[in-house]
């Protein structure tokens, strides 16, 4: 069985469809990194585009009070169903809430506000301002928060990958291959991706295609939102292990406060 999905309309997709296959090819190298930032910061944490609750379930087995916002019903979908088979302890610290970082109002406020790697999903300006503003009204006046970012610049114009597959309890392995095209005059990445499920014999018993839009977000665009969000620069990171940030690191995570100068 083949299917094709394409997320909502057009440039505003993000990973709908493909919930049950995420968790498979996460990296989740930044988990410590996020561990370590809440630890430090505080809990209650607001995980903003949590999807399946990678990082969310995470924090909560270490003891932080985690809320996970996410608007994907598949996303959505495989985080429920965590939180079913989670033990008490886990369950305690999780409240997962359906909605959209674009928009959302919880009517209360977070010493931790963490986005990682899915403010490219807004795709527009006014939809990335929209966020950081709604970050700012939740986030605490000495609250941090952290906004993790491919820098644009990097990305490829053009590139194709396969992953190796995957293993199931159930004998079936899941294969991950895709396309991914950047426009640069329209800071518009596209991607295409095809997942492939083989049975124990290696016969194709489902195809599953999506595609994706994400923002392509340049330093000093990123630095002006912040700006005009209310919010500075504390620390800049090139990685998760707290390096440099340099014009080639691959990734740009900000440490960001409300800049309660102005």
């Amino acid at each position: 069985m083949c299917s094709r999905l394409n997320e909502g309309n057009g440039a505003n997709s993000g990973y709908e469809g493909i919930g049950r296959f995420y968790d498979l090819f996460a990296d989740n190298s930044d988990i410590p990194f996020f561990l370590k930032c809440a630890k430090k910061y505080g809990s209650p944490v607001l995980d903003l585009a949590a999807g399946t609750g990678r990082v969310s379930f995470a924090l909560a087995n270490e003891g932080h009070e985690v809320v996970a916002l996410e608007h994907s019903p598949s996303m959505l979908e495989v985080a429920r169903q965590k939180f079913k088979i989670a033990s008490q302890y886990v369950a305690n610290n999780v409240t997962i809430i359906e909605g959209d970082m674009t928009m959302f109002n919880l009517n209360r406020r977070f010493p931790l506000v963490i986005i990682p790697n899915s403010i490219g999903h807004a795709i527009t300006t006014e939809q990335q301002l929209s966020t950081l503003q709604c970050v700012h009204n939740h986030l605490s006046d000495d609250g941090v928060f952290i906004l993790d970012i491919y820098p644009g610049a990097l990305q490829h114009e053009h590139a194709e990958f396969k992953e190796n597959p995957v293993l199931l309890s159930d004998n079936t392995t899941v294969e991950r291959e895709g396309v991914i095209h950047s426009d640069m005059l329209h800071q518009l990445m596209k991607v295409n991706l095809r997942y492939i499920v083989r049975d124990s014999k290696k016969k194709i018993i489902e195809e599953v295609e999506v595609e994706s839009s994400a923002a392509l977000l340049f330093d000093r665009e990123v630095e002006l939102l912040i700006r005009l969000s209310g919010f500075k620069i504390e620390k800049v990171f090139g990685g998760f292990d707290e390096s440099e940030y340099t014009p080639s690191s691959t990734r740009r995570i900000l440490i960001l406060r409300k800049n309660n100068e102005e």
